[in-house]
């Protein structure tokens, strides 16, 4: 047998052919979560600094 038919073996009796479907899955919605979550505080940050300065942009200042 070769090697990586070894490793394929091994990773079927220990995870199955559910979690080989399983994990990317996790995998995916764990990164999208994340992205979902970065885009949604750069936005409250980037509400919060203009709540911040809306006085100041009928002066000049701002």
């Amino acid at each position: 047998m070769k090697l990586k038919e070894k490793i394929d073996e091994r990773i079927d009796k220990k995870v199955g052919p559910f979690g080989k479907v399983i994990f990317p899955i996790i995998g995916a919605v764990i990164v999208v979560a994340a992205a979902v979550a970065y885009i949604c505080l750069k936005l409250a940050d980037e509400m919060r600094y203009n709540e911040k300065w809306k006085d100041y942009d009928e002066c000049g200042w701002h």
